[in-house]
């Protein structure tokens, strides 16, 4: 799968959160950021947050909606 594809279904993913979710999206992207600076590449750990990022959302959709 490529990047842009990937991206295109955050943004459709985030697009559906109400705003206690996007809240908590936004909050754990910034507790990732804190506990990762420093430590690893920006590509690395650019890669691996977006793929933590989407499993998170894998794992909080609604299993109705599909």
């Amino acid at each position: 799968m490529s990047i842009n594809k990937l991206k295109v279904q955050i943004l459709e993913s985030v697009g559906s959160l109400d705003q206690l979710q996007s809240q908590q999206v936004l909050n754990y992207i910034r507790k990732v950021v804190r506990s990762r600076s420093g430590q690893e590449d920006y590509s690395n750990f650019k890669k691996r947050a977006m793929k933590e990022i989407q499993i998170a959302l894998d794992n909080n959709r609604d299993p109705q909606a599909a």
